[in-house]
């Protein structure tokens, strides 16, 4: 993953360098007045009037932060009903896939379950990164939704030591050109 201007993470860096500065700013004030005698009162004072204001800064950067960052969290815009589902089936020591393609562009639900022990479902896009994982365990369904756009064949190991034969416990899943 590259980070191009404009990116959220940018942003959330830059905002925790300058309180970096700001509070390595304030250490190096506090340093310089350390021999001073001051008053209760005044400390009191001085104390209570920056404490409301960093809280309220505090709050408006956790604020932002989240606002910025829910639009780009990889959970699910929409419902099953604009999605491909696929149903994944995981067993010791293979995954089953219904359908094992679809054409590219597609946005894909992952429906993974197992039928024995918990195993971890990840999906490589062809050049060889980690594009989703989720647990595939017996009794439940978790989903994963991606939307994959380019073709080519997607490599599915098993993320979760399962076995004896773990390490064998791979399949391929298709995206085909429009």
């Amino acid at each position: 993953m590259s980070l191009h201007y404009g990116d959220p993470q940018i942003a959330i860096g830059i905002v925790f360098a300058v309180l970096a500065l700001l509070l390595a700013c304030a250490f190096v004030v506090i340093g310089i007045q350390a021999g001073t005698e001051v008053g209760f009162q005044r400390v009191h004072e001085v104390a209570y009037w920056l404490r409301k204001r960093w809280l309220a800064l505090l709050l408006v950067i956790g604020v932002l932060v989240v606002g910025i960052s829910l639009f780009d969290l990889p959970y699910a815009g929409g419902g099953a009903a604009s999605r491909t589902v696929v149903k994944v089936t995981g067993g010791q020591f293979f995954w089953s896939l219904v359908p094992d393609s679809v054409p590219a562009g597609t946005k894909v639900r992952f429906n993974v379950t197992s039928i024995d022990v918990n195993h971890g479902f990840g999906l490589y896009d062809p050049h060889g990164h980690l594009i989703g994982s989720v647990q595939a365990m017996p009794g439940y369904h978790n989903l994963l939704d991606l939307t994959l756009s380019e073709a080519g064949v997607y490599r599915i190991r098993c993320l979760e030591l399962c076995g004896l034969n773990h390490s064998t416990m791979q399949n391929t899943f298709t995206v085909t050109a429009h």
